[in-house]
């Protein structure tokens, strides 16, 4: 690891090689930067990457060849050097539309080298590639390749890759002592991230053997071409040299740490192959990806594609020796990879059902709003600030009350419609409490207490992500991250916000987990703020909701208002019918639940059901924790929604429960123990009550 973290501007950041990359470089202790046109790329790599990180990585959709654009973010952060995988990349295309391959990739280089050199930065990793070399077996001993082949591109593509490497030769001469590049001639890439979160995604019909063999076997497409099976190997087809993508990403790791260590002064620019020196045949790999799948694919042999050559297997000895790299993972390994994560993907980055938008300024995307199960009849809308439920339409109906922007979520008029509340939701009394023998003192937002974190509300945070996941037809996960540090609450934690949508069932749920990675101790407390509203007319009141409160005890007040620490009969009815007149309630409701700092291994069980009659919608809420807050007093008059516009169920541990022997444990959150709670919302319908 870096003992002081270095900004490394990943180019093309958001593709296949290049998101690999940017998880290497987060764990070897590098800060990221992405700039990508998303032209062949999507987006949701990046907000994966910052789930499978739990990491923030600022991205900036531009295009290269936008001097401008470029300029501003080596003038927002402080780059020492650069991987650069932005390029058009297609072999077969760059045949057809040959000006736009040189303009984009080439004029896209001369941009960025001359903004690094306005910008003092003078490190670069330039992602080749090995058709630069053409057809090696037109040399008797160039097989396998070493980088003093003779370098002769037959496609416009690997053309620009040799004009780019030329233009970095020239360019570290005209500067000997300053320049450092590393020129990466790599073989092909395969397989996917262990994780099954990021992988290859290719647009259109896939030029490459793998993702077209997972696309045969998803039934995407009907079979398998191979080209030629005529050649002078073990089993008549073309041998390639496949290397898996994260031993290729921790190449690009290897070769900046190389030129890192060099000192000041001294330049350099110097090509590496990366490959694993072993070379498969098309037949080998086909057999391979079928034994990881499980399915004898189908396939058809035709005949060569014009420019095939029998042998490309790289020599990585100079990157073995120089780089003290090497491949560690196999063709069996990158298959297992590529069918985890085509099984998970199946179409790639792209969801049925899951639509987005920006939720703060065309351009932001650390604030989209994600939509999820469009068009099915149960549709649920999230935003990453406050990972924050902003809509739940069932059967046409929208039921949660919520904003139109992020910028009226982070007004100060807003009772936290929808979001997540934490690092400590309710009250703590005085704000104060003692833990591991410190006292803690957080500032006030009302008169005696501390109410759902004060200043420092994760209500107001962005989220990072969110990874959406569509388990099955009916099934989807948008999972957040947040990466809470040096606020007024002791030790740093990593919190997840994982939403459940079922469109068959009609549920919503919300799961909390919380890990404290700094620090002896800290408390924790967290739940979900939405106002509900199940009457079938927009902008009109609750009057009418039919309540049934599944508790019989509520947690004693004193006239002070803090916790005695006793359970008590409800003064109030439970079931009762809501109108002007009441009744009404801000009240912690006590469940049978046992009070632990993960309530997830308690049962779910109902604690408030709410139907009203126009409608006909009940919803029930569970949950796995001891308490819930129910208010129905409504959010007050906040864009056009008044009082009675909605009634809100927060389940949570105890109030004031850090100040209290007999529930402390419940939230105070020590290394190596998860925080972690459950809430589901269902919902049914029945049929509306005809007026007389």
């Amino acid at each position: 690891m870096l003992s002081k973290p270095n900004w490394v501007l990943v180019t093309g950041g958001a593709g296949y090689i290049g998101s690999h990359t940017v998880v290497e470089l987060i764990e070897n202790g590098y800060k990221c930067v992405v700039v990508d046109n998303l032209c062949n790329s999507s987006y949701e790599s990046i907000a994966r990457l910052q789930v499978l990180t739990k990491t923030e990585i600022p991205f900036f959709q531009v295009d290269l060849t936008d001097e401008e654009g470029v300029s501003k973010i080596f003038q927002q952060y402080p780059i020492d050097s650069v991987i650069h995988f932005a390029g058009l990349k297609a072999v077969g295309e760059s045949t057809s539309i040959p000006l736009k391959y040189y303009h984009n990739n080439i004029v896209g280089t001369l941009v960025l080298l001359e903004t690094m050199r306005k910008f003092g930065t003078k490190k670069l990793v330039f992602s080749s590639s090995a058709t630069v070399y053409g057809d090696a077996t037109r040399f008797s001993d160039m097989i396998p390749i070493p980088e003093e082949c003779p370098t002769q591109p037959t496609n416009p593509y690997g053309k620009t890759k040799l004009a780019i490497e030329e233009i970095l030769t020239d360019l570290h001469a005209s500067e000997p002592e300053k320049w450092k590049f590393a020129v990466l001639r790599y073989f092909n890439p395969i397989g996917a991230h262990p994780s099954g979160l990021i992988g290859e995604d290719p647009l259109g019909i896939p030029n490459n053997l793998l993702p077209y063999m997972a696309q045969v076997a998803v039934k995407r497409r009907e079979k398998l071409f191979i080209f030629g099976n005529d050649y002078d190997s073990r089993d008549g087809t073309p041998i390639r040299d496949y290397i898996h993508v994260v031993d290729l990403a921790r190449g690009h790791i290897a070769s900046l740490k190389y030129l890192d260590q060099i000192g000041g002064g001294q330049g350099i620019c110097r090509a590496w192959n990366l490959g694993s020196g072993t070379g498969s045949t098309v037949i080998e790999v086909y057999k391979a990806f079928c034994l990881a799948c499980g399915i004898e694919l189908p396939f058809e042999v035709v005949g060569r594609r014009t420019g095939d050559v029998l042998n490309l297997t790289a020599k990585p000895d100079r990157a073995t020796k120089e780089l003290q790299w090497k491949t560690e993972m196999c063709v069996a390994d990158a298959c297992k990879d590529l069918w985890n994560w085509t099984t998970g993907n199946p179409f790639g980055y792209q969801i049925m059902g899951v639509v987005d938008t920006f939720f703060n300024v065309p351009g932001d995307y650390g604030s989209r709003l994600i939509t999820v199960g469009r068009g099915s009849g149960f549709e649920a809308s999230f935003t990453n600030v406050g990972a924050t439920l902003v809509d739940l339409n069932v059967n046409g109906k929208s039921v949660v009350i919520g904003l139109a922007n992020e910028a009226e979520y982070l007004d100060e008029s807003n009772p936290y419609l929808g979001t997540t509340i934490g690092r400590y939701a309710n009250r703590i009394y005085d704000g104060s409490f003692t833990l591991e023998g410190t006292k803690v003192q957080l500032a006030l937002n009302e008169k005696n207490a501390t109410l759902h974190s004060s200043l420092q509300s994760f209500h107001k945070q962005r989220f990072l992500g969110p990874l959406v996941v569509n388990l099955n037809k009916n099934e989807y996960t948008v999972k957040y991250i947040l990466v809470d540090k040096g606020t007024q609450f002791p030790g740093d934690v990593v919190v997840s916000v994982t939403y459940g949508i079922n469109i068959k069932l009609q549920t919503l749920t919300v799961e909390y987990e919380g890990h404290l990675t700094k620090g002896p101790a800290t408390v924790m407390n967290l739940t979900n703020h939405s106002y509900f509203n199940l009457n079938m007319f927009q902008n009109s009141s609750c009057d009418g909701t039919k309540f049934n409160i599944l508790s019989d005890k509520v947690l004693e007040i004193d006239l002070n208002g803090k916790p005695t620490g006793k359970f008590v009969s409800p003064g109030n009815a439970s079931k009762f019918i809501l109108s002007p007149s009441g009744p009404h309630f801000d009240t912690c409701f006590v469940t049978d639940a046992e009070a632990t700092i993960d309530t997830r291994t308690n049962d779910l069980k109902p604690v408030l059901t709410a139907q009203h009659p126009l409608s006909g919608l009940k919803l029930t809420i569970l949950t796995t924790e001891p308490s819930f807050q129910f208010y129905n007093k409504g959010p007050g008059y906040i864009k056009h929604h008044g009082e009675r516009f909605g009634f809100c169920c927060e389940p949570e541990r105890f109030i004031n429960a850090v100040n209290v022997n007999e529930w402390r444990d419940s939230v105070i959150l020590k290394q190596g123990e998860v925080y972690g709670s459950r809430i589901v919302y269902k919902f049914e319908t029945g049929a509306p009550e005809l007026s007389s």
